[in-house]
């Protein structure tokens, strides 16, 4: 069974603040003069990071109509 979350917690909030923080840290450490290696690895926690952060999205409690349902053109 899959953990619940509660994307409007407290927790889950502070959460999001620390890893925002943190991909703010590692993009300006990316900014300077690095190695390929090293911008590939920085590169990869951002990414990680971010996915993390779109667990949110992807849940259905936080899914709206627009989401579920977009509107075909």
């Amino acid at each position: 069974m899959k953990p619940e979350i509660d994307f409007a917690s407290a927790t889950w909030r502070a959460l999001v603040e620390i890893v925002e923080s943190r991909i703010d840290e590692l993009r300006r450490k990316n900014d300077g003069d690095l190695s390929i290696e090293r911008t590939s690895h920085l590169r990869g926690g951002i990414a990680e990071l971010k996915q993390l952060l779109a667990i949110a999205k992807k849940s259905p409690a936080t899914a709206t109509d627009e989401d579920q349902f977009p509107l075909r053109q």
